[in-house]
């Protein structure tokens, strides 16, 4: 019997939720994003299964990802209460949630997007579970490739909606997304450096010296802030397409001058630009 907390902590509801918000940005950006009037009911319903699929998918890769690495989120003191780690939850049974979860995600996106947009899902759990979760026991340049899976909501979403692949104006959100993944995370490892030590995982600032790791930092929180600028100047109408990106900059000057002093200020402003740019970018479509 699987009690509802061990569930939760599983499949980490927080973070599946962010993802099919994503994956709901997509969506409504191709049906009102380009000032146009509403798309068909059908493709806002397909892009909400296709949300729906992307926070399914998600939870899923979150339990396999909880089955794989059960040692080491053992060791660290921020997951050692994990179902798995402590104990409460066997590995057969984090698989069959797992298993399940992934069933339900596929199956949905086949539903909304047919075979192009089962293609996105099934990449995510290749790059994510099968290629990032036992390389960033080796380098902690393996976030370069998982920061792939995590870019994919947005363009899932789109698909689902009815939209190409190829379209250049989700490429261009896909694209800030992937910059917005990769300082986050080496911020979180920053911040929990000592957790990811004691579990064997080398972290970026372990590996550079002082004199290479801050520069590197800085340029991606840089051209994250740029990317995020650029963005909301091209797509933002109206207003937005003015006050946006100054505002942008502004919290980019403060998130380097964070980076340059080791505070909080960077993981800060990165983690709440892009949800509140995307937000007023979307509202300013309505």
């Amino acid at each position: 019997m699987i009690d509802a907390r061990s569930l939760a902590r599983l499949v980490r509801p927080g973070v599946s939720l962010a993802v099919a918000g994503g994956a709901l940005f997509g969506a409504l950006y191709h049906c009102r994003g380009a000032g146009q009037t509403l798309s068909l009911p059908g493709d806002l319903a397909h892009g909400l299964a296709a949300a729906l699929g992307a926070g399914v998918l998600c939870a899923a890769c979150s339990a396999l990802n909880h089955v794989q690495e059960r040692g080491a989120d053992a060791l660290m003191r921020r997951t050692m209460d994990r179902p798995l780690a402590s104990g409460a939850m066997s590995v057969r049974c984090g698989l069959a949630v797992s298993l399940g979860l992934f069933l339900a995600g596929f199956i949905l996106f086949f539903l909304a997007g047919g075979w192009p947009l089962l293609a996105l899902g099934l990449a995510v759990p290749l790059i994510y579970n099968g290629l990032y979760t036992p390389l960033k026991r080796v380098t902690p340049m393996a976030l370069l490739l998982g920061g792939l899976s995590g870019a994919l909501p947005p363009l899932t979403g789109w698909v689902g909606a009815g939209g190409s692949v190829l379209d250049p104006a989700i490429l261009a959100v896909t694209t800030v997304f992937y910059l917005w993944q990769v300082p986050l995370f080496w911020l979180l490892q920053e911040r929990h450096g000592e957790d990811y030590r004691r579990a064997g995982f080398p972290t970026l600032g372990s590996r550079l010296p002082a004199r290479l790791y801050r520069p590197l930092l800085g340029l991606w929180v840089g051209a994250y802030f740029i990317g995020l600028a650029c963005l909301a100047y091209v797509c933002g109408p109206g207003s937005a397409a003015w006050l946006v990106p100054p505002a942008v900059f502004l919290a980019g000057g403060w998130a380097l001058l964070g980076v340059a002093r080791r505070g909080r200020a960077p993981a800060m402003a990165v983690s709440a630009s892009l949800p509140l740019v995307l937000a007023l970018l979307l509202g300013n479509t309505f």
